[in-house]
């Protein structure tokens, strides 16, 4: 193991320049702070999606084996296969370094209802998941960016473009609605309503803060 002298801690990495200050390395040295052998900790992530990935799989397969064979008229497999999809990727962007909070929750999220929706489609379709779940994930999420921005108050700009997106996905129940998929027209047209508002007392309220993120964002001159 090395160490470097000026930052005092140990480096298992297998190298010979400091990860911090770039300084050559030595050998030895009992009083350092370890440094993580951070490839090393990668690859073990590595190898683990990739047994889950292969587990999941067989899994899957075996549940569309048995469901095949049982005829099964509820399809269960799709249930479990969906299941086992969504676990996996949540697992996936739950364990990924780079996908920040707000990117999990919101996939997760996405996600959860997604899967939602499948079970409704496949046990017959009554219209619950889009009619209740979609609307109510609606409110979620507005409520958790609304709460975000005021707990983190010096960044409250960088929810803005949630909001924007809050707002495209919130098209979708509504364009359900002149579909005639959705039957319970109140609720999505109050979701999609609830993340406008949302977004315009956040242009309002943030004035030149909001404009100028805005700005930024979409390359606004």
């Amino acid at each position: 193991m090395s160490r470097c002298h000026h930052c005092q801690i140990y480096v298992s990495d297998r190298t010979e320049i400091c990860p911090l200050c770039r300084g050559v390395l030595e050998i030895g040295g009992e009083t350092a702070i370890a440094y993580p052998d951070i490839p090393q900790q990668r690859k073990k992530l590595v190898l683990i999606r990739g047994i889950l990935l292969f587990a999941s799989l067989i899994a899957a397969a075996i549940c569309l084996f048995i469901d095949l064979h049982t005829k099964n008229r509820l399809d269960w497999s799709l249930i479990a296969t969906g299941g086992i999809l969504v676990g996996l990727r949540v697992f996936f962007v739950m364990t990924n370094p780079v996908s920040g909070y707000r990117r999990r929750v919101l996939e997760t999220l996405f996600a959860a209802v997604i899967y939602v929706m499948l079970i409704d489609y496949v046990t017959g379709f009554y219209g619950w998941s889009v009619n209740f779940v979609l609307p109510g994930a609606m409110f979620v999420l507005n409520f958790g960016l609304l709460l975000l921005m005021l707990i983190n108050r010096r960044n409250w700009q960088s929810y803005m473009v949630y909001q924007i997106l809050s707002i495209v996905i919130g098209l979708v129940p509504i364009l359900l609605v002149y579909r005639g998929i959705v039957t319970v027209p109140l609720l999505s047209g109050l979701a999609f309503a609830s993340s406008v508002l949302l977004f315009l007392g956040t242009l309002i309220f943030g004035g030149r803060a909001a404009l100028a993120e805005l700005g930024r964002r979409f390359y606004i001159g």
